[in-house]
């Protein structure tokens, strides 16, 4: 899949509510979308998604590679969550 069509899926995926890394990398390997790419930096490199938080459950976060939760950009606005 490229890259571009990898976004779409994503963002389809994201609609109805925010998704944590892990959660999408779990969602695209189940979809057999195996790639070369890094989820969290094909996320961040999208102006439409953006990223919300960080999950803060024990034993998830690590300091070289944090567990995010992403959302659209029209989910946050729908919803009135800050983007900060």
């Amino acid at each position: 899949m490229n890259v571009n069509n990898l976004r779409i899926s994503i963002k389809k995926y994201l609609t109805k509510k925010p998704r944590n890394t892990a959660e999408i990398y779990s969602w695209l390997n189940k979809k057999n979308v195996l790639s070369n790419y890094d989820v969290a930096e094909l996320l961040e490199s999208d102006d439409s998604i953006v990223r919300i938080g960080v999950v803060r459950k024990g034993g998830v976060i690590d300091k070289k590679f944090p567990l995010s939760e992403w959302a659209t950009e029209e989910w946050v606005k729908y919803h009135e969550r800050s983007i900060k």
